[in-house]
């Protein structure tokens, strides 16, 4: 299956969207480098994610195989699929396993007023309809804060 296949065949009916956009001073080419790197990855992900296997060649077909124990709770394992990807550009991580019903999360980046313009926009399903996927929404969009300001730092200092 190619770019986008494999999640419209595994898209459920009803998604909700959530669309994170953010302006770095960096230029495209490290912004891009800094989300599909390893470190980069780890850095931006809230506390208890840790990364089983990061691909050694970033791209289509690739797979990310994580850990994340939220505050404590019981360690979810997430398995996503790189199912779209444009070097420099853009890439889409699908959900293969993990806990929703449905997830997939394209990172976006293109130059902008002399920096970059990084767009996160998540399509996701719980699985317990309209309410649980507000609950998650709330807590994803919550999330993103601490991310783009660590993301921020990490830039400066490249």
């Amino acid at each position: 299956m190619g770019d986008g296949e494999r999640a419209a065949a595994r898209r459920p009916k009803r998604t909700t969207t959530l669309r994170v956009v953010e302006q770095f001073a960096a230029p495209p080419e490290l912004v891009f480098a800094l989300i599909t790197s390893r470190d980069g990855f780890l850095n931006a992900m809230p506390p208890g994610v840790e990364v089983l296997a990061w691909p050694e060649h970033f791209g289509p077909g690739e797979v990310l195989d994580l850990r994340w124990g939220a505050a404590g709770v019981h360690p979810v394992r997430w398995l996503a699929e790189i199912d779209a990807f444009e070097h420099g550009r853009t890439f889409s991580d699908l959900q293969v396993r993990g806990p929703f019903r449905f997830w997939r999360h394209t990172h976006t980046v293109e130059p902008h007023n002399g920096g970059t313009r990084h767009t996160d926009t998540v399509e996701f399903s719980t699985g317990f309809g309209p309410a649980g996927d507000l609950v998650a929404a709330i807590a994803l969009r919550g999330a993103f804060g601490p991310r783009l300001r660590r993301m921020h730092a990490d830039l400066e200092r490249s």
